[in-house]
């Protein structure tokens, strides 16, 4: 299993959706949030909240931000392609971007939305190609260039950046995160 950042410090860079954040941790009075504030991730922790560890909150905002993110992409790349999916699910799985079951369900890790907006189309692109060609045949290659002509230089990057991203923040427990109370905006 891989072992994420130990330490976050404020500082340290952010990916959101391909373009980086400056992490800012402040104490403050303020409801506990986190935000995208300029050039800034910012993560307010209320003073007297428990000591906890900045990657909760960041995960907690990852993750609600990548289910908006995916289902609206996921709707429109859905309309363009004319296919259709029965669920989506947003999960942190170890290794893999997403899936595509039989059920037509279509599985997405939430790790994407810190990629690049044609990097993200594209894995969702991807997923969705899987519900006409479950494989990777010519077939499917053909129809997912046909949605995003530059896939290879896409798929490329995910392999490049890929790593790095699975290491910036550890997976966490449901249950964690549903225990802690942060605005996400």
């Amino acid at each position: 299993m891989r072992k994420a950042i130990r330490n976050l410090t404020a500082g340290h860079p952010m990916p959101y959706r391909g373009r980086t954040y400056s992490l800012e941790i402040r104490k403050t009075l303020d409801k506990p949030q986190v935000k995208i504030d300029g050039d800034r991730l910012t993560v307010n922790f209320y003073k007297e909240h428990p000591e906890v560890p900045v990657q909760v909150p960041l995960v907690k905002w990852y993750r609600r931000k990548s289910q908006h993110y995916i289902i609206s992409r996921t709707a429109y790349w859905s309309e363009e392609m004319g296919l259709s999916f029965n669920k989506i699910f947003i999960k942190d799985q170890d290794s893999r971007w997403g899936s595509c079951s039989s059920l037509r369900n279509l599985n997405f890790n939430w790790r994407i939305i810190m990629a690049p907006d044609e990097v993200i189309d594209y894995l969702l692109i991807h997923e969705l190609a899987h519900l006409k060609e479950m494989n990777h045949s010519t077939a499917f290659w053909k129809l997912v260039a046909q949605y995003d002509p530059e896939y290879k230089l896409h798929r490329q990057w995910l392999k490049d950046n890929g790593k790095a991203i699975f290491l910036l923040l550890p997976k966490l427990p449901v249950s964690l995160l549903d225990s802690i109370f942060f605005h996400v905006d």
